[in-house]
């Protein structure tokens, strides 16, 4: 496993396009227990355009349950709050 966590900041069409592929992979349990952390507003905003366009079609293009793949955050401050028991877990993992 190359990756702890999947901690997502702004950015554009290519961070758009590796957030989508690891969401994938987590979808399809490709990547399993590994959290996908989107911070800010514009991710929260896609996985609202995600819910109203893929679950909300009919017939459903994605499971409600994707949706909960990626967890969105307000800021990093946030982020590494929901991940800190992830940090404490791989530093004693270190020692």
């Amino acid at each position: 496993r190359l990756s702890d966590a999947f901690i997502v900041l702004g950015g554009g069409i290519g961070t758009t396009l590796e957030t989508l592929l690891i969401w994938q992979l987590l979808q399809v349990k490709h990547i399993t227990d590994v959290p996908l952390v989107m911070v800010g507003d514009m991710w929260r905003e896609l996985v609202g355009w995600a819910t109203k366009h893929m679950v909300g079609h009919e017939p459903p293009l994605a499971k409600a349950e994707d949706m909960q793949l990626p967890r969105c955050v307000s800021d990093v401050g946030e982020a590494l709050a929901l991940l800190e028991p992830l940090i404490i877990a791989h530093n004693h993992h270190e020692e």
